[in-house]
């Protein structure tokens, strides 16, 4: 352009060439690209580097009334162009409505996320093509903005409810009674029916919360009562009355069995029964209650080995035993074994 403008029979400056250039880009009648095919601004076009780009004539033009309709679509996502603007402020537009798009759907059980194959079709076209495509399309975009929109305002409300449902739904899986409500969870899953009339979701907790409460508070009545259970047990115990506090304190920490180890159990909100399983399982829990008995023995078992160091520990044979001549029989056996026990010293049973 400068070698054709320079020479004969013209002879401009180059200053002039320059400038010409300039006033075609702001009037819209060419655009610029960058080395990278990137579309320049008139505004960052430089003049050290305009021996770089390069300059194509638009195909189509834009009237003042077509501008002024595209700022409006800008503005609906909040970009504010100003007159010959508008072509720079497509690519963020563009991308604010991919994520919009993100927000207005999703993984299930959110709608699915919207389709976005006409924003990839407007990103392909440049310069004033790009802005016609963007105007010729206005109330298409226009629309799905709106939608978008309420979408994703609506998910937003619903997401966090269902994700306490989800937390509630990994503690409740085995547990009786659960078998219904998990089924209607997983066909809200796979339905996508976040979104239904009315709220699906908020009954459902309501209903997971109650069976978690009632569960909780069974195993921790169960875990009172065993506990006492074997505190009653210890009282009784002669090798247990002979122990200090301090010897005590430490074979009930050693098991488990202080006070300070027992689950603790708040079950007043959904947010409390969460906390409660969070930090203690119902699997655990259940374990921790059906272990208390074994974990008393073991406790006579070391208040034994404190007060008596040379006693054995015996463990009797276990067996099904059906008949009066079967009891005799197993009677016997451990007294002949418990007696040959007693010769090397006391003897504790197990």
């Amino acid at each position: 352009i400068r070698t054709q403008f320079e020479s004969s029979p013209y002879g401009w400056s180059r200053d002039a060439v320059d400038g010409g250039l300039q006033v075609l880009l702001v009037a819209g009648l060419i655009r610029a690209q960058d080395e990278r095919g990137q579309t320049l601004d008139p505004k960052e076009l430089e003049r050290k580097t305009i021996g770089k780009v390069m300059f194509k004539v638009e195909s189509a033009t834009v009237t003042t009334a077509q501008r002024i309709q595209i700022r409006k679509l800008l503005q609906k996502v909040g970009l504010s162009a100003k007159q010959g603007e508008e072509l720079a402020y497509i690519p963020q537009f563009l991308q604010k409505m991919v994520e919009l798009a993100d927000q207005a759907g999703g993984e299930a059980p959110k709608p699915a996320r919207p389709d976005t194959t006409s924003l990839d079709e407007i990103r392909l076209t440049a310069g004033n093509e790009q802005l016609l495509a963007l105007y010729n399309r206005r109330d298409e975009l226009g629309g799905s903005i709106d939608s978008w929109t309420d979408l994703a305002e609506r998910i937003a409300k619903r997401w966090p409810n269902w994700t306490v449902l989800k937390r509630l739904v990994a503690h409740a899986s085995g547990l009786q009674g659960a078998e219904v409500i998990l089924a209607q969870v997983k066909t809200i899953e796979q339905q996508r029916q976040l979104l239904e009339e009315p709220d699906p979701v908020g009954p459902l907790i309501a209903n997971l919360t109650q069976l978690l409460r009632d569960e909780l508070n069974k195993l921790d009545g169960e875990y009172a009562s065993r506990h006492a259970e074997g505190l009653k047990r210890l009282a009784d115990d002669s090798n247990w009355q002979q122990l200090e506090p301090e010897q005590r304190y430490q074979l009930m920490s050693a098991n488990f069995l202080h006070e300070s180890a027992r689950p603790k159990v708040e079950v007043q909100s959904t947010s409390d029964v969460l906390t409660t399983l969070d930090n203690c399982a119902l699997s655990m829990f259940g374990d921790r209650v059906a272990a208390m008995p074994a974990r008393f023995d073991n406790v006579a078992s070391g208040a034994a080995e404190l007060c008596e160091p040379q006693a054995q520990f015996i463990q009797v044979p276990r067996r099904t035993l059906k008949t009066d001549e079967e009891i005799d029989a197993w009677v016997d056996d451990v007294k002949q074994q418990l007696k040959a026990a007693l010769q090397n010293g006391p003897i504790v049973i197990r």
